[in-house]
């Protein structure tokens, strides 16, 4: 098998310089008094097989194991420890001629690689400022804990296990209760590993069950995220379909404004056709109306050369209402004057909307289709100035015949006047309309622009939109594809998740349920081997020594549905010796001692004080107590201080 052929020290604790310590094949024993470095080889061992604590080197930290003389230097110190390996033990052969342990065969053969001997060093180095590295050496070549461990497994060889006992380690292993001798048990046995293996694998499955969780929350926050997309979609659908409902509805509504304005702008040109002609109509008459005052005229003058004639009263009649006459002339001049003036603006406004209307032809000839309509209502307005033309001779002659008298020429010219003034009325609100009907044709030129660029817009719009919606339907359907997919996954995983958790929980059961048995089997044999008699408890019993009362497990009274819950609680102080007072445990020690019969505890009555238990009201009131374990014991009342030490504050369910 593989052993330790050598271990040099450089600097490690109490060994200044570079010290050789071979060791030899079948038995080798350190001697000499205290402090000379015994147990300094076995920390050197540890250290260098990478040990995790410096504890169990017996050492605060690292850097208190370089030399003392070493480290009183300034500058960087160093210190080494080497461990040498023998490969080259033969194996015991099995009976059909193969090594007995083909797992360290293989092992040594892949370590050794053909060599004789395989070392391992580990070099630690302290700075100045107190900071420090460790490096491990394998065959001299750099290599990690890690790897060193793996290689020191594969030869069974393992730096936190039992392969060195230590200073105390006997007395730590005699002292243990059953539980923690058993866990040295499990690990010279290998149990203890396969523990490891299971711990680390809940671990790893509580570590999957969580990034399982966390994939379920991710998958619930995808799903939410995924419905609201597709609500958004579906929004956005309808927002496009009532854009380019809306966009046609605009095109629509100004078609019919433009058709509108078209048909305006027909009436006003008739408007200002009729004006025209209406004008045309007043010049006429105010020309008749002239001749006529020229002619009253003449006739006045033919009055006046009659009045001169005639004698004073008809004279003075005459030219009273000769008078009236001229007043009601004057007046009438005056009208014609200012009825001039306005016929002159009107003119000039006239001619302004003409000027307009020349520059407005090129957009009207758009309208041609209507010109028919046009020069149809033209022949019907013709007609009807015809008609007024026939009705103004009708008045000339009706005036000419009331021409004779001053008052019915008055009445006629007020007539006229009032005529005058409808006129104007007329013209004025057609002017404003008219200039209202060109303003309207100018926004509809604009609108029309406007409509012509917003149409091709919409028509890249359109073509941009049909692609993304082509683009955008088949992302769906690959997203609806993925999202069927991770639902079946999501499915298979958590059936999966639902048998691996009733698997574990069942387990667990078990695990728990034999642990309790095992507990409760270690407590009965205890109990068993110490009512049964070892050969401390007989010597004692047979030492005749006044004040022994007995075993904790002797003195006592239990009901037996508490039996197996007491003695666990109890478990090893079921076998303690209780005595009358620490003189009687003094005089048994020194028996035992004398006999060398082995190691008892005792328990005086006049030292053991009972703890002050103070059981808090939510423990009383949880579903399953039953009571404390010191009160289901029924002891002598002598004794109740030495129960009260052994349950203590241990309280009884009636299940885990």
């Amino acid at each position: 098998m593989v052993y330790i052929k050598q271990i040099d020290l450089t600097n490690f604790k109490s060994f200044g310089g570079t010290t050789h310590v071979p060791l030899t094949p079948e038995f080798t024993v350190v001697s000499g008094p205290n402090g000379s470095g015994k147990s300094n080889i076995l920390d050197a061992l540890l250290f260098c097989l990478g040990i995790s604590s410096s504890k169990g080197m017996r050492a605060d930290r690292l850097p208190d194991l370089v030399n003392q003389n070493q480290a009183s230097r300034k500058g960087t110190v160093e210190a080494s420890v080497t461990v040498t390996f023998d490969l080259t033990s033969e194996f015991p052969l099995a009976p059909d001629g193969t090594p007995a342990n083909v797992v360290d065969a293989a092992a040594i053969a892949e370590i050794g690689q053909g060599a004789d001997e395989w070392s391992v060093t580990r070099r630690l180095r302290v700075t100045q400022s107190g900071s420090y590295t460790s490096t491990y050496y394998i065959n001299g070549e750099v290599a990690t804990q890690g790897e060193l461990h793996e290689k020191l497994s594969q030869l069974r060889i393992y730096p936190e296990g039992y392969n060195v006992v230590l200073q105390g380690d006997v007395t730590s292993i005699i002292s243990m209760n059953l539980r923690e001798r058993r866990e040295i048990i499990d690990e010279l046995a290998g149990v203890a590993a396969f523990d490891r293996k299971i711990e680390q694998a809940k671990r790893k499955f509580e570590a999957v069950q969580e990034r399982e969780d966390q994939c379920r929350i991710v998958e619930r926050e995808l799903v939410a995220q995924r419905d609201k997309l597709a609500a958004d979609r579906i929004k956005a659908e309808k927002y496009q379909a009532l854009k380019a409902d809306y966009v046609a509805q605009q095109t629509w509504e100004r078609v019919l404004q433009w058709q509108q304005v078209r048909s305006q702008l027909v009436r006003v040109r008739e408007q200002i056709e009729a004006g025209d002609r209406e004008r045309i109509q007043l010049k006429e008459q105010l020309a008749s109306v002239a001749e006529r005052i020229a002619h009253d005229r003449a006739e006045l003058d033919q009055l006046n050369a009659q009045v001169k004639a005639l004698g004073e009263d008809e004279a003075i009649e005459l030219q009273t209402r000769l008078a009236r006459s001229e007043a009601d002339h004057e007046r009438i001049t005056q009208r014609c004057q200012e009825l001039e003036t306005a016929i002159a603006e009107a003119d000039t406004q006239i001619q302004q909307i003409q000027a307009e209307i020349e520059r407005n032809q090129v957009q009207l000839a758009t309208f041609a289709p209507q010109q028919t309509q046009l020069e149809a209502e033209i022949d019907r307005r013709q007609i009807l100035r015809a008609e007024a033309a026939a009705n103004l001779e009708q008045q000339r002659e009706t005036a000419s015949e009331s021409a004779t008298t001053a008052e019915a020429w008055v009445r006629e010219q007020m007539q006229l006047r009032h005529q005058a003034d409808e006129l104007q009325a007329q013209i004025a609100p057609q002017q404003a309309e008219r200039a209202q009907i060109q303003e309207r044709l100018s926004q509809a030129d604009r609108q029309f622009a406007e409509l012509d660029t917003s149409r091709d817009r919409l028509t890249v719009d359109l073509s941009t939109a049909r692609r993304q919606r082509a683009t955008i339907a088949r992302e769906r359907e690959a997203a609806q594809q993925a999202c069927q997919q991770l639902e079946t996954d999501a499915h298979q995983a958590e059936r999966d998740l639902q048998v691996q958790q009733e698997t574990r929980s069942r387990l667990l059961e078990e695990q728990r349920d034999k642990q309790r048995r095992l507990d409760q089997l270690e407590a009965r044999a205890q109990v068993m081997q110490e009512a049964s008699g070892s050969h401390t408890t007989q010597l004692l019993r047979k030492s005749g020594i006044e004040g022994i009362c007995g075993l904790v497990a002797q003195l006592g009274r239990v009901e037996s549905e508490f039996r197996v819950a007491l003695e666990t609680a109890a478990g090893g102080r079921l076998g303690h010796w209780v005595v009358e007072d620490d003189l009687v445990a003094a005089t048994a020690i020194r028996l035992l001692k004398e006999r060398r019969a082995g190691r008892a505890t005792f328990l005086p009555l006049n030292k053991i004080r009972s703890p002050q238990i103070i059981l808090p009201p939510e423990i009383k009131q949880t579903p399953g107590f039953i009571d404390l374990a010191l009160d289901l014991m029924d002891c002598d009342p002598r004794y109740d201080d030495i129960f009260a030490y052994v349950f203590g504050s241990t309280v009884v369910f009636d299940s885990l």
